[in-house]
């Protein structure tokens, strides 16, 4: 079961970073219909209390260029999955978990993210994840591609994210 732990750096401080970017419902869309090119990102649901923020999000990233031994495993090109997630307002740590629309019993992406102060209007925002995949003879090959993918879509969001900031005033 592959781990990836990935740091980047934010222009803004922890609460903005949680307000204006992660819960803004504006933001996600602008960072992942506009930047990442995804087919969808929808809110399913958001529910705010004084202990967390509870979130249900439905995602489809852009597979156009999965190999095709993936396709086959999968059984077809066109894939989602629904995240489901908790910040914890006193740790301000966010927990989340995927749900695949295929083979959802056997693909499990799961983490936990969170920002640390290193400057007046920076931050380190830290995303940890594991991803586990149990198809026969293709199981790898999928979780590396998922690494990848995360890889590449938190880069690009930060640079997004960076460049988002600083054309708002956050």
């Amino acid at each position: 079961m592959p781990e990836i732990t990935l740091r980047h750096e934010i222009e803004t401080d922890e609460d903005t970073f949680w307000s204006k970017i992660v819960f803004d419902e504006g933001f996600n869309k602008k960072l992942y219909i506009d930047e990442l090119e995804f087919p969808q990102w929808k809110l399913l649901e958001m529910k705010d209390d004084d202990a967390k923020i509870s979130r249900r999000v439905l995602v489809e990233p852009a597979t156009s260029d999965l190999p095709g031994p993936i396709k086959k495993a999968i059984g077809g090109d066109k894939l989602a999955y629904t995240e489901e997630g908790t910040f914890d307002k006193k740790s301000k740590r966010y927990v989340f978990k995927t749900i695949a629309s295929l083979m959802p019993d056997k693909t499990k992406v799961s983490g936990e993210m969170w920002a640390e102060k290193i400057g007046d209007k920076k931050i380190r925002r830290i995303a940890r994840m594991t991803v586990e995949v149990k198809i026969f003879m293709v199981g790898g090959m999928v979780e590396d591609r998922i690494i990848k993918d995360l890889q590449s879509s938190y880069d690009a969001s930060t640079t997004f994210t960076n460049r988002y900031i600083k054309e708002h005033g956050l």
